[in-house]
């Protein structure tokens, strides 16, 4: 009796410690299914971060720099010096920040990224890691590639640079310089296309994609040449907001020449090039042509396009916002997507994103507040794009990773700790640099009419006004002169059929 008493007790035991463990499992579970969601969400939360960025900001940084550029004085200054400069300020800066940003990144990324590896295993000592890594090092340029892609895109775009800075300042045509410029664009487009037919030879899509995307480009850039020419004519300024669609239009063109395909970097890399190459070309234009379109937004401003702008801008934004989540390739290399139609809603978006940016930092943004937060916050624009990976890599290998912080918080830290480890090397070093080259004086640029030009404008505008009504006057009285003619042949006519009746009574009264 009591064996069997201990039976029941030992079963209903168990029984219970077995309904306590499925319920523990069936916890553990759905703990981990919602911790799988958590991944996933804050996955594609960090996709979406890159994928607007992707969008906005590399396109943009070809933009300014297209803006940068038309403050050369290219009627001075000789293609040499222009090239010198860039030199100087972009493949040095490229050259010291391999060593100094970019091959330490990928030492210290060895335990969590595959392709800083070599030979897929980990090299403990720096200096043997680096002199293995340095002959394949164009293959792994990350963020780097921004700086030689801006020099090509200089050396692409200065012929253009000095057509437009010569037609906006009004420098009459002159058939040897400006037909050496067109002919200089026209070098510099078949030169371009050398390294893409001859470097890109995997699946022929130098030959097939990149070359015909470079005559693309050679159309855009006509269009460019010549469209500027009509800015100057009665009631032009109205082309200079027009010409503002050549970009968006040329950037959809080259779409048709997008795969995403895998293992095909330098085909992606290049074709970017030729997508920046017309971002810089627009901001050239719109730069050296910014008052005319000012004064046409103005003019539209006042009209009903003010408030359906508004509606145009949240619909056109709905439509190009990157909320695709398949087809979308690699991340890093602009456009995403695989098919033409999302493609070209996202270059759309880019642009839409462009020019309201611009606008209004042009309009808010053109002061100093402070004379040392302007020097400080600009100057450390190029070290802080050169260096940021390398502190966004630190802080993931010493902080996030190692402590599994989630996503919320680890967004927080690699902000701000990117930002505190970028101004706080760049002070030192920015404060020996200013030792050896004093900083130089810098003035606004004035981005609307001046009073002056306000005044002149105006009366330029009267006395159109006045010729306009002179010559609607003279074509009045053409008219009333026509009138008259007309009614003095009518009364001839009257004349002439009244001469015979006038004859024949002369003829009876001589009778009688």
């Amino acid at each position: 009796a009591q064996g069997a008493s201990l039976l029941r007790r030992l079963d209903a035991l168990l029984r219970h410690r077995a309904g306590d463990l499925r319920a523990r499992t069936g916890q553990l579970v759905r703990c981990e299914r919602a911790a799988a969601g958590r991944r996933a969400d804050n996955l594609q939360k960090k996709d979406g971060i890159i994928k607007c960025l992707v969008q906005i900001g590399i396109p943009s940084f070809f933009y300014v720099s297209g803006i940068g550029a038309t403050f050369f004085n290219t009627e001075t200054n000789n293609y040499g010096i222009f090239v010198g400069s860039k030199v100087l300020r972009l493949l040095v800066p490229f050259v010291i920040a391999i060593f100094a940003f970019l091959i330490p990144r990928l030492y210290f990324g060895q335990q969590y990224e595959d392709f800083t590896r070599i030979d897929d295993e980990v090299e403990s000592n720096y200096w043997t890691y680096m002199q293995k890594t340095l002959p394949t090092i164009h293959l792994k340029l990350s963020w780097l590639w921004y700086l030689p892609a801006l020099f090509i895109d200089c050396m692409l775009t200065y012929p253009l640079l000095r057509w437009t800075i010569r037609r906006s300042k009004r420098i009459p045509f002159d058939p040897v310089v400006d037909t050496g410029i067109i002919v200089h664009q026209i070098v510099t487009l078949g030169i371009w296309c050398l390294p893409c037919y001859f470097l890109v030879t995997k699946d022929n899509y130098g030959a097939e994609l990149l070359v015909p995307s470079i005559m693309v480009l050679g159309a855009i850039m006509f269009l460019f040449y010549t469209f500027q020419l009509l800015i100057y004519t009665p009631n032009g300024h109205q082309y200079a907001i027009w010409m503002k669609f050549i970009g968006p239009i040329g950037s959809i063109c080259l779409n048709v020449f997008k795969y995403q395909t895998s293992n095909q970097n330098l085909y992606h890399i290049f074709l970017m090039i030729n997508y920046d190459a017309i971002f810089f070309s627009q901001g050239v234009c719109d730069m050296c042509y910014w008052r005319q379109m000012v004064k046409k937004r103005n003019q539209l401003v006042d009209s009903v396009w003010a408030p359906l702008s508004i509606l145009l801008f949240v619909f056109v934004y709905s439509l190009t916002s990157p909320m695709v989540y398949s087809g979308m390739g690699h991340l890093f290399f602009y456009p995403l997507y695989s098919t033409f139609g999302l493609q070209s809603l996202y270059t759309t978006g880019t642009w839409l994103w462009l020019y309201t940016i611009i606008w209004i930092m042009a309009h808010i943004a053109n002061d100093k507040f402070h004379d040392g937060v302007y020097n400080y916050f600009c100057g450390a624009a190029l070290y802080a794009y050169v260096s940021h990976y390398f502190f966004i890599l630190i802080i993931s290998v010493m902080i996030i990773r190692p402590y599994k912080v989630n996503f919320i918080p680890a967004l927080f830290i690699m902000l701000f700790g990117t930002f505190f480890l970028i101004f706080a090397t760049y002070y030192p070093l920015n404060f020996m640099y200013e030792l050896v080259f004093p900083p130089k004086e810098t003035k606004k640029l004035e981005t609307d009419l001046t009073p002056e030009e306000a005044q002149e404008l105006k009366e330029m505008e009267e006395m159109a006004a006045k010729y306009a009504e002179q010559i609607q006057a003279k074509a009045n009285g053409a008219k009333d002169l026509a009138d008259e003619s007309q009614n003095d042949e009518e009364n001839n006519m009257s004349g002439l059929s009244d001469a015979p009746e006038e004859e024949a009574m002369m003829e009876e009264k001589k009778f009688e």
